[in-house]
């Protein structure tokens, strides 16, 4: 009898989990969807715009977690955050994992993030082991939301400055 040989999607809690990254960079997209498959995650989708990540989620179509940079146009991934934990979105829970991508470490996108109760913070270049160990996390803990009027009088209009 042979010894079966463990990999890193054996042992992961992301099998079988279902993602959408949502990146204005192509690249960007197909390096964090070859890091989740790696790392055994069942399905990833992908959006290029938040307006696009709107359109893929549906009642039929819910992902584990969202993966979302924050630096895109017109809308940045602080506001769709907010927007989902405010609840104006019909189609995406309120309760959704939402784990955010950066190239900025500013203390006003981290602050921004944590007040809206952002499940994972990622700054760029992403490093695959902190990353999955972000994902399994955000994945491990039940999101607590508070009421919607509570993320829509959070302040998030002056981290344009970062994009």
């Amino acid at each position: 009898m042979s010894e079966r040989h463990h990999t890193a999607r054996d042992r992961t809690a992301l099998n079988g989990r279902r993602f959408l990254v949502v990146d204005d960079q192509g690249y960007m997209i197909d390096v964090i969807n070859e890091i989740l498959k790696h790392f055994g995650a069942g399905d990833t989708a992908r959006a290029e715009s938040v307006e696009a990540a709107i359109r893929r989620i549906g009642p039929q179509q819910a992902y584990d977690a969202i993966v979302c940079d924050f630096n895109m146009k017109p809308t940045n991934g602080i506001q769709f955050l907010q927007a989902i934990r405010a609840g104006r979105h019909r189609d995406i829970k309120r309760d959704q994992r939402f784990i955010l991508l950066t190239g900025h470490g500013e203390m006003d996108v981290v602050r921004a993030a944590k007040s809206l109760d952002v499940n994972g913070y990622v700054v760029k270049p992403v490093a695959p082991d902190l990353f999955i160990k972000t994902v399994e996390r955000a994945l491990g803990a039940a999101p607590a939301v508070k009421p919607a009027g509570d993320y829509e009088r959070i302040p998030i209009g002056d981290l344009h400055r970062f994009q």
